[in-house]
């Protein structure tokens, strides 16, 4: 009897421990590595925290600074061996990823009515040969910032260009710059630009111009140039920055991480940039804000920037569906409007650019940042291209809108760009 007790007791303490094990076995732990290190934790860990409330799928974020994370990712991918499951993408990086192998394409994960969520410029941005590989955590845009001091001192406003139906002119805007600025900085001696560029000399910016002339960005192909970036149009853009800087409307020699601060500190009367800056205005009076620029004859064809993070799942991981499931309910789902409500950045969901765009409280000033953002990211917003090659094309383009600046001949500049463009993309060709 005695041996008949203990055989039970060890069958029930053995089935015990098999069950245990198996309870540790069956936990899923997805590794998600992000951006926005020392900012974003604090609004993705309680999204995470509720996920695995709601799911039992645990989420382990690591987050790094921007260019950290293009480090780890590299280091990553090189040995074919990455750890993570899920990977904040940049936008413009999907391409290479989708073609590298990175990151699996998910078009038969997500419905028609999810997708549908999504703005047609993110689905665009996060696609590639046919395929959806990224849904978008966020997207960006682009506003026209402006002194009301300097221009009230000039005897100009901006009151009539309040409507995206009737966008000042790039030509208009040059000419109100110079006007002010001959009242303001007669001397130059303030050191005041007349247009400033958030992102001066970089492509996420700079392709606005060429963009709303209605000029594309690269070939269909994604890899071809040559009578793509050479063209009359790409060369007008080009000679409007060379003008600018050539007549010192705009100044030379300040990086673009220095734009914004340079604009709020009274050193430039007008400013293309983010929608970012709305967390400026409480202490600012003296800006105000409107959509950004068209060119004259090309009022149909404003093109402005947008894009920014999307999530990818890796092509590796082991717990595939679990990281898919992951990133709907962070794009698509409930994790989507938190990090939206919380974060405050510019939708990429259709339904919230719908919802914004029609409530009364979004013409506030301050708020109504979000309103023309919404506005421009449903009807003008523009991918950068769609290229394997973009981190080569980004730079070889990039430096080409400093020598401009600088004060190269645009069309040579642009006639050297493509050489080189076409050089490197020849190593992507079959």
């Amino acid at each position: 009897m005695k041996k008949f007790v203990s055989l039970v007791l060890a069958l029930v303490l053995a089935l015990f421990v098999l069950s245990v094990g198996a309870t540790a076995q069956e936990e899923v732990v997805l590794k998600y590595i992000s951006t926005g290190a020392g900012s974003w934790e604090k609004y993705l860990q309680p999204i995470i925290d509720k996920y695995y409330e709601e799911t039992g799928v645990r989420v382990e974020l690591e987050c790094y600074a921007h260019t950290e994370l293009f480090q780890v990712l590299d280091i990553q991918f090189s040995t074919g061996n990455c750890n993570y499951d899920v990977i904040a993408v940049d936008v413009p990086m999907v391409s290479n990823y989708a073609t590298n192998g990175y990151i699996m394409p998910l078009t038969q994960y997500f419905t028609a009515e999810e997708m549908s969520k999504f703005v047609d410029a993110a689905i665009s941005g996060g696609s590639w040969d046919g395929e959806f590989y990224a849904p978008p955590m966020n997207t960006s845009a682009q506003l026209l910032w402006y002194n009301k001091d300097m221009l009230d001192q000039a005897g100009l406003s901006m009151d009539e260009y309040q409507d995206p139906d009737h966008r000042i002119t790039y030509e208009k805007l040059y000419e109100m710059a110079k006007q002010t600025k001959a009242v303001v900085d007669p001397d130059g001696t303030n050191a005041i630009a007349g247009i400033s560029w958030g992102q001066i000399s970089r492509a996420y910016q700079m392709l606005q111009l060429p963009n709303s002339l209605g000029e594309p960005s690269i070939g269909d192909d994604g890899l071809t140039v040559d009578g793509i970036i050479n063209t009359e149009g790409w060369i007008k853009a080009m000679t409007y920055l060379y003008d600018a800087h050539n007549e010192g409307l705009s100044l030379r020699g300040t990086t673009a991480d220095e734009q914004a601060d340079l604009f709020f500190a009274g050193k430039s009367i007008f400013l293309i940039d983010g929608s970012w800056n709305s967390t400026k205005l409480a202490d600012h009076p003296e800006i105000a804000y409107t959509y950004s620029p068209a060119w004259e004859g090309y009022e149909d064809k404003v093109a402005t920037p947008t894009g920014s993070w999307h999530y990818g799942v890796a092509s590796g991981s082991a717990h595939a569906q679990e990281a898919i499931d992951f990133v709907k309910y962070m794009t698509c789902g409930e994790g989507s409007d938190i990090w939206l409500e919380g974060h405050g950045d510019v939708p990429a969901r259709s339904d919230w650019v719908e919802m914004i765009l029609a409530d009364p409280s979004y013409e506030e000033f301050g708020k109504s940042v979000f309103k023309i953002a919404c506005y421009e990211a449903a009807n003008t917003a523009y991918p950068r291209p769609v290229t394997p090659a973009y981190s080569e094309y980004e730079a070889l383009l990039n430096a080409m809108f400093e020598d401009v600046r600088n004060g190269a001949d645009p069309a040579s500049a642009l006639d050297d760009c493509v050489m080189n463009v076409t050089s490197i993309m020849n190593k992507y060709r079959d």
